[in-house]
């Protein structure tokens, strides 16, 4: 069942990533309010 390890590590991975790009954006938004 190493597979299952293996696709569970890279989903937490991704997720991860994708949570910690969402919270820079955040971040960088209320830093600069008339950006966008």
């Amino acid at each position: 069942m190493w597979y299952f390890a293996w696709i569970l590590g890279t989903l937490l991975a991704c997720s991860f990533g994708v949570m910690t790009a969402l919270a820079l954006e955040n971040s960088e938004k209320e830093k600069n309010p008339n950006s966008q």
